[in-house]
């Protein structure tokens, strides 16, 4: 769940049950229900992604991630702003088994949307409105190679950290999705099934047995340390 100020905002996924739920935290009472809609098949209903808030001055939403599509929803009453399909079957063969995982992350008006399994990575933007798939509307970028399964996103001045789940480190630019580098040779080369994570100028990647990379976030790769 999402507790934002003393509201409670939940997510429920799963086969023959798509709802997102709002409740009073004081009272534990229902504000709204949203049955969200999805074409959704076999494991590809059930999603293990978290929702997110996103504010600014024109937009307060929650984000909902998960059976194929990704929506933004009206903090007020639930309503769906917009969607966005295209993460599975596009360019490729329907996998039904491509369930979301890692969770949306969104900064300054960009919302990163990944997917899994080899799926694309979307750049949007929140001034998108009604089904925005297979359309440019909304489209800041795209990227449909070397794409995180697991761990989510960071976005940080400007740059979008992937971290695949063999450990490879991409960075991207925020704006455009341009690559600004990959690397892999002094990344461990194991399971990284943890999300990535931001603190005092680093970026810090956790490896199934427990190595942790320490890398400067940074439009150019250094690694500081390996723990």
């Amino acid at each position: 769940p999402v507790l934002d100020g003393d509201q409670l905002y939940f997510q429920l996924l799963h086969t023959n049950y798509y709802l997102l739920l709002r409740i009073d935290g004081p009272t534990g009472k229902e504000v709204w229900k949203h049955e969200r809609e999805s074409d959704a098949k076999d494991e590809c209903e059930h999603s293990y992604a978290s929702p997110i808030i996103y504010r600014d001055d024109k937009h307060a939403y929650l984000i909902s991630h998960g059976c194929d599509y990704v929506t933004a929803h009206n903090l007020a009453d639930g309503s769906e702003a917009f969607r966005c399909g295209e993460l599975n079957g596009t360019n490729r063969p329907y996998n039904k088994t491509l369930r979301f995982v890692a969770t949306p992350v969104a900064a300054d008006g960009l919302l990163v949307v990944p997917s899994a399994k080899g799926g694309p990575v979307l750049g949007l933007n929140f001034d998108a409105k009604g089904n925005i798939t297979g359309t440019e509307a909304g489209h800041v970028w795209r990227r449909d190679k070397d794409t995180p399964d697991v761990p989510s996103p960071i976005v940080h001045d400007g740059l979008v950290y992937l971290c695949r789940e063999n450990g490879v480190l991409i960075v991207l630019d925020a704006k455009t999705g341009a690559e600004v580098y990959m690397e892999s040779k002094e990344i461990t080369r194991e399971r990284h099934r943890a999300s990535p994570v931001y603190g005092d100028g680093k970026i810090y990647l956790v490896a199934r047995k427990g190595i942790t990379k320490c890398v400067k976030a940074g439009r150019k790769f250094e690694l500081l340390s390996s723990n």
